[in-house]
């Protein structure tokens, strides 16, 4: 009885013959055609020079670079007073020396060596080397002056070396900040501000570098912690310099690194490197209206760029 069973598993119909061997047939045909197929549509070949070279030129420009420092350089500068040439003779790149100035000339001041490495495109290898070069011409270096006010204090007259009598220290009422250019603060100008903390003032500081710089003083509330009322009282003190913004060609960047903006993320960068494989690259930031709502584009155009390359 199961051995009948068993035989009717292996009997089939003519329909289910057909079926059968037109599956194999189709099969074959499959088989055939994908191996046939690269003799009938030969793979289109691309000159991808002249893509490659702009792509090193445009890594090349955006690339943080050390300029040419000399083991014989035996000059010296005051870092807290530098000129544009003793800079580029340090080996100073030409976009963190001219930073470097713009932050002393705003009262930007510098109490150590090491203090520098603060400056944004500082590395610790243009440390180490300009390390050696840098003298402090007021002999302040290392010096931090504190008064704490307090009701009174005594007060030795000159000429006597005798304590004869008692003043008071004038109650300071209203602190007064200097404004703070956001793009080129550091974390000790960000952390003087009222209500900014350490904390507050590194993620600040990471989040310029992720959008690439700050094109409005108002981007600073999409950052975590920055309630209404701190917002309120640091907001006037902050200024923003868009011309200093890190801009991307969408055309060259690759998934990860469009995928890193905060104004991007990474489900939009699949979607741009996808159109920009299957359809060519960008003619101009009109092309990425298909791609984002106008108010995402809106926040993100000041960071775009399509340079002329090939196509």
């Amino acid at each position: 009885m199961n051995l009948q069973r068993l035989r009717e598993f292996f009997i089939f119909t003519r329909k289910e013959r057909n079926g059968i061997l037109l599956l194999l047939f189709i099969l074959l045909l499959v088989l055939v055609m994908d191996l046939a197929l690269p003799y009938i549509l030969p793979e289109r070949k691309y000159d991808l020079t002249a893509w490659r070279e702009e792509a090193i030129r445009y890594n090349a420009e955006v690339s943080p670079k050390e300029g040419p420092l000399k083991e014989r350089y035996e000059g010296e500068f005051d870092p807290n007073s530098p000129s544009l040439t003793e800079l580029g003779r340090a080996g100073v790149p030409e976009g963190l020396a001219t930073r470097w100035i713009k932050y002393t000339q705003k009262g930007g001041r510098f109490r150590k060596k090491e203090d520098i490495r603060k400056l944004y495109g500082m590395t610790d290898t243009l440390y180490q080397k300009l390390e050696g070069h840098l003298v402090f011409h007021d002999g302040m270096e290392g010096k931090n002056v504190k008064i704490n006010p307090g009701k009174n204090f005594k007060k030795e007259l000159s000429g006597t070396g005798k304590i004869d009598s008692v003043a008071t220290i004038p109650k300071i009422v209203k602190k007064e900040f200097a404004l703070v250019e956001v793009n080129q603060a550091d974390s000790a100008q960000l952390e003087a501000l009222p209500g900014i903390g350490p904390v507050l003032a590194s993620r600040i500081i990471k989040y310029r570098k992720l959008l690439g710089g700050f094109y409005e003083v108002a981007q600073l509330r999409e950052i975590y912690g920055m309630s209404d009322e701190l917002w309120s009282k640091a907001s006037p003190q902050f200024a923003a310099d868009p011309t200093v913004i890190k801009k991307i060609d969408i055309n060259f960047l690759s998934l990860s690194e469009l995928g890193r903006h905060p104004y991007i993320g990474f489900r939009q960068a699949k979607k741009i490197v996808w159109t920009r494989d299957t359809k060519g690259r960008f003619n101009g930031l009109a092309d990425l209206a298909i791609l984002f709502t106008s108010d995402s584009l809106q926040h993100l155009m000041p960071y775009l760029e399509t340079r002329e390359g090939p196509p």
